[in-house]
């Protein structure tokens, strides 16, 4: 508390000071009586004449990706002065290695994978310290016992992709880290169950958004495909199903609607499912727009381009030659 300043207001002299806005409140009215502005230190400095026109830094900054939080001291073979310490150091190096605990070797052994999982996957920098932040907590309530590294690794990733509304697939994660995808989904249930996370639904417009991308599909038809995945969420026709199946799907009619030639396996390829997920939606999108087609004009130009589209041909065709047979 600062008793030497004095509220304009209500002439209070206690007054409370927020350090994390940097601002000075009263205790009585609440009103915003000064700033405290941070002290400028600069984040570098320098030995000599060069280093002090290079500003060299002092040091990269902390990372939970990184073992120690990047504040690693290691035990070298030579003093501050520059003496070499010969064998007398041997024992004491050898010493801090045995006395680091079993959760230190375990990040040892996990955050370098998961800079390669950064590198493969191509995770933004917040999915990464996420990821680590939550193998760091189960390593620290020892939820890694009696479970491999990666498979926990995986599912911490996996977590944080779906926290932060990234769209990646169990399945993705699984084949980048060589992993069975039953074990990682046993491990994500796992840390969904101990964390409690507030994980939110899955975004369809992000994953068809992916999707277009990588298919190299037109802006146009992408947001033909955003205003159709729109319709079909208001009438909740995709709860319950398998968000990048739905996506490849809604793709693939903006698609057919549009010209552009792209087929059910480029698409379910991207997607990472198969195509007969692409056909079953296919197949249900048809049912549930036979319903809507009177009250959306979206819902009937949808409905017309699947009358026209080479499935329901066929579909047709092979139902006429049942019946007259």
């Amino acid at each position: 508390m600062q008793a030497s300043i004095v509220c304009s207001a209500c002439r209070n002299e206690v007054v409370v000071t927020d350090h994390e806005c940097g601002e000075v409140i009263c205790t009585r009215c609440g009103i915003v009586i000064d700033r405290v502005e941070s002290p400028a230190i600069q984040e570098w400095r320098a030995f000599t004449v060069d280093e002090f026109y290079r500003k060299s830094r002092t040091g990269s900054p902390t990372s939970l990706a990184r073992y120690n939080k990047g504040l690693l001291t290691s035990i070298g073979n030579r003093d501050s002065k520059g003496n070499s310490f010969g064998g007398r150091i041997d024992r004491i190096r050898i010493w801090d290695f045995r006395i680091q605990a079993a959760n230190d070797r375990s990040l040892k052994q996990a955050l370098p994978e998961l800079d390669r999982m950064h590198e493969n996957l191509g995770l933004p920098d917040p999915i990464v310290e996420k990821s680590a932040y939550f193998y760091r907590k189960a390593s620290r309530m020892g939820l890694i016992k009696g479970r491999t590294v990666s498979s926990i690794l995986a599912a911490s990733i996996y977590l944080a992709c779906r926290e932060l509304e990234t769209p990646r697939t169990l399945s993705e994660i699984a084949a980048a880290c060589s992993v069975p995808r039953k074990k990682v989904s046993r491990d994500y249930r796992l840390l969904v169950q101990i964390f409690d996370p507030k994980v939110p639904a899955v975004d369809h417009i992000m994953c068809i958004t992916r999707i277009a991308n990588k298919a190299g599909v037109s802006e146009k038809t992408k947001r033909m495909a955003i205003r159709i995945m729109r319709e079909i969420i208001t009438m909740q026709i995709s709860a319950g199903k398998g968000p990048m199946g739905i996506a490849a799907t809604v793709l693939y009619i903006a698609c057919l609607n549009s010209g552009e030639a792209k087929t059910q396996k480029d698409l379910s390829i991207i997607a990472g499912v198969t195509e007969v997920t692409i056909r079953n939606r296919y197949s249900e999108l048809k049912k549930y727009l036979q319903h809507f087609a009177k009250s959306s004009s979206i819902a009937m130009a949808i409905f017309m381009v699947i009358l026209q589209s080479p499935i329901f041909i066929n579909s047709a065709r092979h139902a006429t030659t049942v019946f007259l047979h």
